[in-house]
C-alpha cells in the first residue's frame, strides 16, 4: 500500500471514528427526556390514570381489611380492672336479709330512696342472705371518670369481714358483685335500674365468647339480671340483657346499623394480665374476677350490601381496563423516550357517564364504613378513620363532577355559548381529598367523634354521682345515633369549595385564561357529531390544543379519548412496522410530542464519500414510511368501552364492537349504527391520528 493510501486509510478511520462519537453523543443526548413542563405533565397524567386503577383496587382491599375487622358485625369485650375504678364517697353500706341496713348519703342519693331500697333487698336476694346470715359490708364503686361527664356505672364490691376496697393492692375475697346500670326498654322507655349480680353462693357456669380480633374471653353465665323501676318494682330479665341499644341510618333503614352493650363479670384467668398486683376473687369458686362490657355490633342485610360492593368493584376495574390499556402504552412510550398519547382519566369523567357512576359507587358506602370506625375506633384507630375519610373525600369529589357534567343539560344564553369555564379534574380530586384528610386529622375528629358516640343520645334516666346526673345507658329509643357524614357535612363543603376554586386558579396559571373556545368543535368532522359542553368543564378542548393547519382546526388523538373515543386498525390489512408512529400523514400533523421536547433525530453512523478527490460526509436521509402505505391505513373510532373486547378475540367475536366512525387521511367519517368490526380480523389499538 502506497503512503498516500494509508494516509487515506487512516484519514477514513479517523473520520468515522469521530462519526460514531458525534452519533453516539447525539444518542444519548437524544435519549435523555429534557424536565420540561410537557414532559412532566405526561408523567403526571400517566400516573394519575394508573392511580385511578388502582384506587379501585385498593377500595377493594380496605373492604376486605374492615370486612376481617368486623366492618359489618363485630363483637369485642374488654374486661375494666379494678385499678380503674374509683371509690364513691360516703356510699359505704351493710347489707342484711332485708337490703341495706346503713349506707352513706352520697349512695341514697344514686338512684333515690325509693329505688335505692328495692336495689338493696334485690341484691340481697341475688346473694341468697337469710335472716339468720351475718351482714355483709358493700363498698360503693364508680367505674368511669368520677369529674367528667362520661358514662359512668356503679359497681357493688361486697365481702365477709370488712369493707372491700374498689383498687385493691392485693388480693381481696369476696362473695359476690353487682354493677348498677340504666336502660331504656319497651316496657320502661322512660328508662329502668338494670342490676347485674354475680354471687358466690350460686353455682358458677362459664361461658367463652370469640372477640372480631380472635382472642377469647371467658365470663361467669351464673349472673342473676334485673329491672328495678324509679318506683321500686322489680322484674327479672335475661342474661344477656343490653343496658345501652342504638340505630344508625348511615345509608337507610334496609342496611340500619345496631350497637349495643351487655356487661358480664369476666373471669381474669391469667392474674398477670391485670398489670395490678390486686384484684377480688370469689370465696366459694374461688373465680378471679372483674367487670367488662361486650361491645357488639351489626349491619342489617349485610350480605347484600357486601356483594354489591365486590360487584361494584369489578364492574369499575372492568370500565376501566380499557384506560389500562391506553395508559399502559403511554408507560411504555414514556420509558422508551418515544412520543406517547397521555390523557386525563379523571377529565373524561365527564363525558364517560357510566364510569362516572360506577366510580362513584365504588365509595358509595363509605358513610356506614365511617360509622363503623368511629364506632370501633379505640381499636381499629386512625389509620382506618382516615382511610374511611379519603373514602368520603373521593365519593364528594367525584359526586361534585357528575353534577356538573349534569349541568350542561341546562340550557344557556347563545351569547355564553361555546364558552365554558374549565378546571382540572386531578387536581381538583386529589386536593380535596387531601385537604379533607389532613384537616381531619387535625382536630383529631376520629377520637372526637368516637366519645360524643357514647353521649350523643337524650338520657331519660341518669345516675347522681357527687350530685351531677351521669348517662349510664338509659337513652330515648324514639332517636338513633345521628350518623357522622351529617357531622362531617361542613368539612367536606369546605374542602370541596377550596379544592375546586384551585383547580381553576390551577388552569388560570398553566393557560392564561379561565374560560376556553369551543367554537371550533362545530366545525369539527367528529367533533360536530359530539355535545359540546357549555357551563363548566374539566375537558381541554380549547382550540388552542389542536392542529392548525392553514385555516382548518384538527382533533388530537388524545382530545379523541377525552371524549370516550378511541383507534383501532386492522392488523391483517394495515400491517405497518413497529418502529413508525401511527400518527403522521402527508399533512405533517401530529397528535403526539416526543417526550424529550425537540424533534431531533436519532441518526446512524455518517456514510463517508470521496468528492473531488475530498472526504465528504453524506447527508442522512430519515427512512419514511411510503405514503400509499400510509394513506391506505383506516383507524376504525370505537367507544372506549370497547378497546378491551375489540383486542380479544373471543370478545370480539361473542360481541362485535359498534364502529363510530372511521379516520382515513386525517378525515373523519361517520359509519352507520349497525357498523361493527368483522369479529375474524384481528385488531391492534391505535393512537390513531388527528382528524378534520
Amino acid at each position: 500500500m502506497t503512503s498516500s493510501g494509508a494516509a487515506m486509510s487512516t484519514m477514513v478511520k479517523s473520520t468515522m471514528a469521530i462519526g460514531k462519537r458525534r452519533s453516539r453523543r447525539k444518542l444519548s443526548k437524544a435519549l435523555k427526556p429534557s424536565l420540561s413542563i410537557a414532559y412532566l405533565a405526561k408523567w403526571f397524567r400517566v400516573l394519575s390514570n394508573i392511580g385511578a386503577g388502582v384506587g379501585i383496587i385498593a377500595t377493594g382491599i380496605i373492604v376486605l381489611l374492615l370486612l376481617y375487622q368486623g366492618m359489618f358485625q363485630s363483637t369485642n369485650l374488654t374486661p375494666q380492672f379494678q385499678s380503674t375504678w374509683d371509690h364513691l364517697d360516703q356510699s359505704s353500706c351493710m347489707l342484711d336479709a332485708a337490703g341495706f341496713a346503713s349506707c352513706g348519703a352520697a349512695a341514697v342519693a344514686v338512684t333515690g330512696p325509693v329505688a335505692w331500697t328495692s336495689i338493696g333487698e334485690q341484691l340481697a336476694q341475688d346473694l341468697a342472705l337469710l335472716p339468720s346470715s351475718p351482714a355483709l359490708f358493700v363498698t360503693t364503686c364508680v367505674t368511669g371518670d368520677v369529674d367528667s361527664d362520661s358514662w359512668v356505672a356503679i359497681v357493688f364490691v361486697v365481702a365477709p369481714t370488712s369493707f372491700p376496697a374498689c383498687s385493691p393492692t392485693t388480693v381481696q375475697v369476696i362473695v359476690g358483685m353487682s354493677v348498677l346500670e340504666t336502660v331504656a326498654t319497651d316496657a320502661f322507655p322512660q328508662g329502668a335500674f338494670l342490676l347485674s349480680t354475680l354471687s358466690d353462693a350460686k353455682p358458677l357456669g362459664r361461658v367463652h365468647f370469640k372477640t372480631t380480633q380472635g382472642s377469647v374471653v371467658t365470663a361467669a353465665n351464673s349472673t342473676v339480671k334485673t329491672l328495678v323501676a324509679p318506683h321500686g318494682a322489680r322484674t327479672p330479665t335475661t342474661f344477656d340483657q343490653a343496658n345501652y341499644v342504638t340505630t344508625l341510618n348511615s345509608l337507610n333503614r334496609f342496611y340500619l346499623m345496631q350497637v349495643w352493650i351487655v356487661v358480664y363479670f369476666v373471669a381474669i384467668d391469667d392474674p398477670s394480665s391485670v398489670g395490678d398486683p390486686g384484684y377480688s376473687v370469689l370465696k366459694t369458686s374461688g373465680l378471679a374476677t372483674t367487670v367488662g362490657w361486650r361491645n357488639s355490633h351489626q349491619v342489617n342485610n349485610y350480605p347484600e350490601l357486601l356483594a354489591f360492593q365486590i360487584f361494584i368493584c369489578f364492574v369499575s376495574l372492568g370500565l376501566l381496563a380499557n384506560d389500562g390499556v391506553i395508559t399502559l402504552e403511554g408507560l411504555s412510550g414514556l420509558l422508551k423516550n418515544k412520543p406517547v398519547l397521555t390523557y386525563d382519566i379523571m377529565a373524561s369523567f365527564e363525558r364517560r357517564k357510566l364510569i362516572l357512576v360506577s366510580v362513584v359507587g365504588t365509595f358509595l358506602f363509605s358513610p356506614l364504613y365511617a360509622d363503623v370506625i368511629r364506632y370501633t375506633y379505640n381499636i381499629n384507630g386512625f389509620h382506618y378513620w382516615s382511610l374511611t375519610m379519603m373514602m368520603l373525600g373521593l365519593m364528594v369529589g367525584l359526586s361534585w363532577i357528575a353534577i356538573l357534567a349534569c349541568l350542561q343539560y341546562v340550557p344557556i344564553p347563545s351569547s355564553w355559548r361555546h364558552r365554558p369555564l374549565r378546571y382540572n379534574a386531578p387536581i381538583f380530586i386529589y386536593t380535596n381529598s387531601l385537604l379533607f384528610v389532613v384537616y381531619e386529622a387535625a382536630q383529631t375528629r376520629g377520637a372526637t367523634e368516637n366519645d360524643n358516640f357514647w353521649n350523643e343520645g337524650v338520657s331519660v334516666l341518669n345516675l347522681v354521682i357527687q350530685g351531677r346526673n351521669r348517662t349510664a345507658g338509659a337513652y330515648d329509643q324514639s332517636y338513633g345515633t345521628m350518623p357522622v357524614i351529617y357531622l362531617l357535612i361542613p368539612d367536606l363543603l369546605a374542602s370541596l369549595v377550596v379544592a375546586w376554586t384551585l383547580s381553576i386558579i390551577a388552569h388560570r396559571v398553566s393557560h392564561g385564561a379561565f374560560f376556553i373556545d369551543t367554537a371550533w368543535t362545530s366545525q369539527n368532522g367528529f367533533m360536530n357529531q359530539l355535545s359540546s359542553p357549555q357551563w363548566v368543564t374539566c375537558l381541554n378542548l380549547d382550540k388552542h390544543n389542536t392542529i392548525a393547519i392553514g385555516t382548518k382546526l384538527y382533533c388530537k388523538p388524545s382530545t379523541m379519548v377525552l371524549m370516550g373515543y378511541c383507534a383501532v386498525h386492522d392488523d391483517t390489512k394495515y400491517a405497518l412496522p413497529k418502529d413508525v408512529h401511527l400518527n403522521f400523514s402527508s399533512r405533517e400533523s401530529s397528535a403526539t410530542e416526543s417526550t424529550t421536547g425537540k424533534s431531533d433525530h436519532v441518526s446512524s453512523a455518517p456514510k463517508l464519500v470521496l468528492v473531488n478527490g475530498k472526504i465528504a460526509v453524506q447527508p442522512h436521509l430519515q427512512p419514511q414510511l411510503p405514503k400509499s402505505a400510509h394513506d391506505a391505513v383506516h383507524y376504525q373510532v370505537l367507544s372506549i368501552y370497547m378497546l378491551v373486547p375489540a383486542l380479544v378475540p373471543w370478545l370480539r367475536r361473542w360481541c362485535p364492537p359498534r364502529v363510530f366512525g372511521v379516520i382515513h387521511q386525517n378525515r373523519f367519517d361517520l359509519t352507520k349504527s349497525t357498523t361493527t368490526l368483522e369479529p375474524s380480523h384481528p385488531y391492534i389499538y391505535s393512537r390513531g391520528d388527528c382528524c378534520g
